[in-house]
């Protein structure tokens, strides 16, 4: 208990960012389920809902940081809980697309019972209740599929800066405390700009693809793919040489 109170944010800022990402790994599949019922519209909605989730998590994280900074860890502590950070959401990103089809075909039933009238709490209910029944679809096209590298390198970089903003922003008013208040705010700058790319460039594509029913799954999931490289290669690289910079 001693080890686990002393060492608090090892585990409580790797878990509240795995979990914040975990949601929003499993919500994007929603908008999978939709393409395959031609339900776009609500599935994006169905989408939005279940990302809205994060915010709890994201609510705890950005404080627990700011007391990390505050606290004047070391910059060689607040790197390697970045890191495990990184690593645990690359993991459970991997878990996700292993399990990809059975989140597919849990929001494809989900999305029926809630059409029918059931309610999302009801939808939920029978969703998991009947979770052995015929999707009454065909959902291979998400095991077969090729890798748009137009999309994967857009949506690199565009979730690189997603991945880095928050934790770089924070890492530099550790190590230059005189400026921290202004420093940290530069985060929801940095945050803003990522979002209005992602918002122009990433989400008309993949609205255009599913209205056109053409090359929606291999857009996706090249974006899927991009999201797991950035947290397992880019952003550990840049931190770990941000950090051999400013050592």
């Amino acid at each position: 208990m001693k080890f686990l109170m002393a060492n608090w944010y090892i585990f409580s800022i790797p878990f509240l960012y795995g979990m914040m990402l975990l949601i929003e790994f499993i919500s994007q599949y929603s908008r999978v389920a939709g393409y395959f019922l031609d339900r776009n519209a609500i599935a994006y909605s169905l989408q939005n809902t279940t990302f809205t989730l994060t915010r709890f998590f994201s609510v705890l994280l950005m404080p627990l940081i700011g007391l990390m900074v505050d606290s004047n860890y070391t910059p060689g502590i607040f790197i390697a809980c970045v890191l495990i950070s990184y690593f645990f959401v690359s993991i459970l990103g991997i878990m996700v697309f292993i399990n990809r089809m059975h989140i597919c075909a849990f929001y494809i039933r989900f999305i029926r019972s809630y059409i029918n009238g059931g309610g999302i709490i009801k939808s939920f209910i029978n969703t998991i209740r009947n979770k052995h029944e015929e999707l009454g679809c065909d959902i291979q096209e998400v095991k077969s599929y090729k890798i748009d590298f137009k999309y994967f390198y857009i949506s690199s970089f565009v979730y690189s800066i997603h991945a880095i903003g928050v934790f770089m922003t924070f890492y530099l008013a550790l190590i230059s405390p005189t400026n921290k208040i202004m420093i940290t705010q530069m985060s929801g700058v940095i945050n803003a700009f990522a979002t209005l790319l992602l918002t122009f460039k990433i989400d008309p594509a993949l609205s255009v693809a599913i209205e056109r029913r053409y090359n929606f799954i291999s857009a996706f999931m090249s974006i899927f793919y991009a999201r797991i490289f950035v947290f397992l290669f880019i952003a550990p690289f840049i931190f770990i040489m941000l950090y051999i910079t400013t050592a």
